[in-house]
């Protein structure tokens, strides 16, 4: 039978790319990883590991046991939860994945919410990209994810992810007060040309909706400044180097010197979601954090 502990190793070695840096996050030495992993390969009669320079990667046998070992072993997580708590507590530790603006508009606000319904419940959050809460919910690395995708850029669940909507964001464009712009109402793609934009970076899911939207008018957006905060894209625009669509979700207080206008011809909305293993529908602590997000939304998003 395999060993769960050498299945989390060689899981930890996937997920932080090295035998080291495995080592520090589960806890054990690096010699104790290795072990661990030669376990496998003399179970498999096959490498785990390949070295590539100084580092090493994991062979296609390894990827494909850590996929879908990093499954068995979060369902072995939730079933010792459940051992080890009463029917009536929810209790334990849930791993949340979510993008940035979600952290703060949503998960902020939840927290205290959950404090005083589960006092026993331990929330873990992670920030990424959506694609990236995607794969972390689907490997077993999150319990819950926050996503969203956008009216025309779309993501893949897989077959065995379940998810439930919890609100349409829409983004409005950011302009300095004196730019030419400044006093529309609404804008278009087509108002936009030879404008210096400040976006997320290249491969997120804003980013490639940024390019879909100007691309639906046969035009490339100029992309001068890429920053994963959205407050250092307020930032741009208040100093008048830049333009930026920034969602309303989590967005801080603009400055004074900051104008938003709506953008239409398409309107820039994007759908939240909540995220989880079908393996992991009937979990108490899953249903306690969805009844406090839409809580949360119909407080502050209704």
């Amino acid at each position: 039978m395999i060993d769960p502990v050498a299945l989390r190793s060689l899981v930890a070695v996937r997920d932080h790319g090295s035998v080291v840096a495995a080592a520090a996050a589960l806890g054990f030495t690096p010699s104790a990883v290795s072990q661990h992993v030669k376990r496998l390969e003399a179970q498999s009669r096959q490498p785990m590991l390949e070295r590539v320079g100084r580092g090493v990667v994991l062979t296609e046998r390894a990827r494909q046991l850590a996929d879908r070992g990093a499954r068995l072993l979060a369902e072995l997580d939730g079933l010792d939860r459940l051992v080890q708590s009463p029917d009536d507590l929810v209790a334990g530790t849930v791993r949340l994945a979510t993008f940035a603006t979600a952290c703060r508009g949503l998960v902020a606000p939840l927290l205290p919410r959950l404090a005083e319904a589960a006092p026993q419940l331990r929330l873990q959050v992670l920030e990424d990209d959506p694609r990236e809460v995607v794969l972390a919910v689907a490997r077993g690395r999150a319990d819950l994810g926050i996503v969203h995708d956008w009216t025309s850029v779309r993501l893949d669940l897989p077959a065995d992810v379940d998810a439930t909507p919890l609100l349409v964001d829409r983004a409005d464009m950011l302009v300095h007060r004196d730019h030419r712009l400044a006093g529309r109402r609404r804008v278009t793609p087509a108002d936009l040309v030879d404008e210096h934009w400040a976006i997320t970076p290249s491969g997120t899911i804003c980013h490639d909706w940024l390019l879909e939207m100007y691309a639906q008018h046969g035009m490339r957006p100029d992309l001068r400044y890429e920053a994963d905060d959205y407050a250092t894209h307020v930032a741009l625009v208040a100093e008048d180097v830049a333009i930026a669509l920034v969602p309303r979700l989590g967005r801080v207080v603009l400055p004074d010197s900051v104008v938003a206008i709506e953008v239409e011809d398409p309107t820039p909305e994007r759908t939240v979601q909540l995220i989880w293993r079908h393996a992991g529908a009937t979990s108490a602590a899953r249903a306690l954090v969805q009844r406090e997000l839409e809580s949360v939304v119909a407080d502050r998003w209704s």
